[in-house]
């Protein structure tokens, strides 16, 4: 059976609403299915440490970022803090992470990641990277960069305690990187998707200042 000409169980009430409603109702599980995915390939390259998905994503904004306390580690990720502190603890007692507390009752230390975490922090972002470039094999640049810019547009419309989390008095969230586009990097082709919505924002803000 072609995935292009599958055989729908009533044709004629497949209409443009009716495709609407699949991917509106169940985008969900859509995405659940993706990140079931990937994290399936990040817990495989960790398997040998005795780690899973759960503890890669850790190590690798760790690598990234460098220290960050608990707090600042848990709102950089969007994680709950108590999550936050139990994946800690392993990567502390497998040797992949280190804190600088002065005594063992000391607060508001940073947690760094050992030269051993950083190896398979870096590991992690390349094979992720290989993984999720073959995914997107044959799909042009531009129309990558037009994807993601436009799940950030969804999400800003759909989360309206967005912009506040990432307005954080803490460590910037991912999101903010994700909102960044990188200097000197591509710019007319980051420029070209965001001409559209210069213009809007730039009428928005004619039309809100001719109408006090």
């Amino acid at each position: 059976m072609s995935r292009q000409n599958p055989v729908l169980k009533d044709p004629q009430s497949y209409t443009p609403d009716r495709y609407d409603i699949y991917w509106n109702s169940f985008l969900p599980i859509f995405f659940d299915r993706l990140n079931v995915a990937m994290r399936k390939h990040m817990t495989e390259q960790v398997a040998q440490y005795g780690l899973t998905s759960a503890h890669a994503v850790y190590l690798i904004a760790l690598t990234l970022e460098g220290g960050m306390t608990l707090l600042d580690l848990s709102r950089f990720l969007d994680m709950d803090p108590a999550n936050t502190n139990r994946v800690i603890k392993v990567l502390k007692k497998k040797g992949l992470v280190y804190d600088d507390r002065k005594t063992p009752e000391s607060r508001g230390f940073s947690v760094f990641p050992t030269e051993e975490g950083k190896k398979i922090g870096q590991q992690l972002m390349d094979s992720t990277t290989k993984w999720m470039n073959d995914g997107m094999e044959g799909i042009p640049r531009e129309e990558i960069i037009g994807m993601r810019n436009i799940l950030i547009r969804i999400l800003n419309k759909i989360d309206p305690d967005l912009e506040k989390y990432m307005a954080s008095e803490y460590e910037l969230p991912f999101y903010t990187y994700l909102h960044t586009y990188p200097p000197n990097a591509e710019p007319e082709l980051f420029q070209s998707l965001l001409a559209e919505d210069s213009k809007k924002k730039k009428a928005e803000r004619s039309k809100n200042k001719n109408n006090p």
